[in-house]
Parts: structure tokens; C-alpha cells; sequence
């Protein structure tokens, strides 16, 4: 019998952020009764996908997300409705108690929920394949790149996931993002758990914190929060 299951994470942020890791099993079917939650838009969307991994991953998270809040708003998991902001972030679509954020990569789905504060989570595969240098101009300040440069070679691209994740679980928080570019934030070199945004720091990233996370190996993952409360 094939089940969703979400582990909770512990995490170094605040304490209203509920966080858990979905471990996707790809040998489910589409039509498993552990997606029977997901609405008829949710399962054309995870048909279209070319690849039936990435329609688990998918689905997976998103059924997990359904129960999640379902539980907190006291409803059936098939009731949860949900919109898109001006940004084309998700939101709760009859409710404004809580704010929520995905991600996957892999075998492996991050969600996190809080009632108090905006949230954003990023979870990225390490790839010995990739080559971080091919997109360091658009990811990475200069200093962030010449500091990963200077470590060992084994170390160089678990670093630049380090920035990636952390980068973009900030992004996610915001909900707009930031202008031009994720090179615009500096969060290496990591000393700590805890993201330290270095140098000039954007006006839209001054109220937002953000935290590694103990992630599966070969895996880098982020929690980002807003440091006051959220609003729609």
C-alpha cells in the first residue's frame, strides 16, 4: 500500500514554521489513493509532465501540502483551494491563516507552513555532471565565486548549492523576488546555519532570515522567513 508520509524537520528558524521532508517512492501510480485529494487540474498538470518522476514529485508534494493545511483549517484535504498571487506564488485561495512554500528536487520534498510569517524553502541535487562555473555570473556575487574557487575541488560545488538554496528560499520569502538577479545577494562564506546576508544588503531582503538545513546526502536545502508578519 503505497502512503505519503511528511518527516518532520527540526530547523534553527522560528518556532511557528512547521517544516517536513516528503520522501517521494517512484514507484507509485498517478492514480494512487494517496493522491486522491489532488484536484482535476493538479492531475492534468501531473499528467503533462514528460517524465514520470517529476509528475511524482509533483504530486507527491502537493498531496502532502493538502493534508497539512487541511489539518489546520479543519477541512477535508480535497477542499483546499488554492490561487496564485501577481507573482505567480501560490497562496491559500479562502483563507489568509497561513502561508506556505514547496520545493523538490530528487528523490526528496520540502513544505513548510507558518501562521505568523511568510515563508520559502529550496532543496537542490547535488550533480557531479553540472558545471557550477557555466552559471556563476548570474548566481553568484564575484566574491562569493572567488571564495568558492579558492576551496578544494570536492568542495566546490556542494558550496555553490549552498548559495543556490539559500538564495533562492530568500527569493521564495519575498514572494516578488528581488531585481536584477540572485548575484545581487551575498551568503558565502558559510560559518554557520544560520544565512549571514553579506555586503549591500537589498532593500526588499532586510527583513528576512534564513537557515541551512540538515539535508540528505547529496542534497542542499534552505528555510528563509519574513521577519514580520505577513499580508495579502
Amino acid at each position: 500500500m503505497h502512503s505519503i508520509d511528511p518527516v518532520p524537520l527540526p530547523h534553527d528558524g522560528p518556532p511557528d514554521i512547521a517544516l517536513w521532508r516528503i520522501d517521494i517512492d517512484f514507484t507509485m501510480p498517478l492514480d494512487a489513493p494517496a493522491f486522491a485529494s489532488l484536484g482535476d487540474d493538479e492531475r492534468t498538470r501531473a499528467r503533462n509532465f514528460r517524465r514520470h518522476e517529476d509528475a511524482l514529485r509533483f504530486a507527491a508534494v502537493r498531496a502532502a501540502l493538502r493534508e497539512q493545511l487541511a489539518q489546520r483549517l479543519e477541512i477535508a484535504a480535497h477542499a483546499v483551494r488554492f490561487a496564485l498571487d501577481a507573482n505567480h506564488r501560490p497562496h491559500l485561495a479562502d483563507s489568509d491563516r497561513f502561508d506556505f512554500n514547496v520545493s523538490h528536487a530528487g528523490a526528496h520534498g520540502l513544505i513548510a507552513i507558518s501562521a505568523v510569517r511568510r515563508v520559502g524553502v529550496d532543496i537542490e541535487q547535488h550533480s557531479d555532471k553540472f558545471d557550477w562555473h557555466s552559471i556563476a555570473g548570474l548566481t553568484l556575487d564575484p566574491q562569493e565565486a572567488a571564495w568558492i574557487e579558492g576551496l578544494e575541488a570536492g568542495r566546490q560545488t556542494a558550496a555553490f548549492y549552498d548559495a543556490w538554496v539559500a538564495k533562492e528560499a530568500l527569493v521564495k520569502t519575498t514572494g516578488a523576488g528581488i531585481s536584477r538577479g540572485l548575484q545581487r545577494l551575498n551568503v558565502l562564506p558559510r560559518d554557520s546555519m544560520r544565512v549571514t546576508l553579506r555586503n549591500q544588503i537589498p532593500d526588499d531582503m532586510r527583513e528576512i532570515g534564513a537557515c541551512w538545513l540538515a539535508a540528505p546526502h547529496a542534497y542542499a536545502a534552505c528555510l528563509a522567513w519574513s521577519a514580520t508578519a505577513f499580508g495579502r
